[in-house]
């Protein structure tokens, strides 16, 4: 079954970059930009093979909003992902994008930390149409993914869509630039961290690495 991808997400099998430094705010209408730290994680599945997951050259741009509404923001994201696997497996899966919370405080959750997983992005966080905004009231987070792939031929006539991407070999990425998503309804303190799930499968198991990046507030 062919896949095609729908977005501005690029596969790239051979991403190197430096690590970035903090935020840098700006005066103009109270917007921040800047490059975040990213991360790496490598982990050792109990077959003994090894995968690496790599987040760098990761970027956020925040705005507030064309309407001028205070609880309203405008975030575009940008960065590269690196997946490097080793022993018998021959590629994988990568899902990516970014958990957005209102008064949600990312850095003390169960949500933080890198590990083999059976990680998933349910319980109170919820799917959001790519690309399009979301609502947020106290206390509530959500997921922007930042891939979407769409099965068949021809995308008007899709039957399914799926936030990941497929690589075969011992090396892939996903490159995204610009990516944006807006969140509305949120009064008080927003932040946002990366998400990086990575499935690797061999014979004789099937992995699941998670990498978070570094939280960042969105105002």
């Amino acid at each position: 079954m062919k896949k095609n991808i729908t977005r501005r997400v690029v596969a790239a099998a051979g991403l190197t970059g430096a690590v970035a430094m903090g935020l840098t705010s700006l005066a103009a209408g109270g917007a921040t930009a800047g490059p975040l730290p990213g991360g790496t994680v490598t982990r050792t599945l109990v077959d003994g093979t090894p995968v690496t997951v790599q987040l760098f050259d990761e970027f956020v741009n925040v705005q507030r909003a064309v309407t001028n509404v205070q609880t309203s923001r405008e975030v575009w994201v940008s960065g590269k992902i690196k997946v490097t696997v080793g022993g018998k497996a021959e590629g994988g899966s990568v899902n990516a994008g970014y958990l957005v919370g209102c008064q949600v405080n990312f850095g003390a959750s169960a949500e933080g930390g890198a590990g083999v997983t059976a990680d998933s992005s349910g319980g109170a966080l919820s799917s959001a149409e790519v690309g399009a905004g979301f609502t947020l009231g106290p206390g509530q987070a959500s997921y922007f993914p930042i891939i979407e792939t769409t099965s068949g031929t021809d995308t008007a006539y899709s039957d399914y869509k799926v936030n990941s991407y497929s690589f075969k070999g011992k090396s892939g990425g996903v490159v995204y630039s610009q990516e944006k998503f807006g969140m509305d309804g949120c009064a008080g303190y927003a932040s946002a961290k990366a998400k990086i799930k990575v499935t690797v499968s061999t014979d004789a198991v099937k992995g699941v690495i998670t990498l978070y990046g570094k939280p960042f507030s969105i105002g």
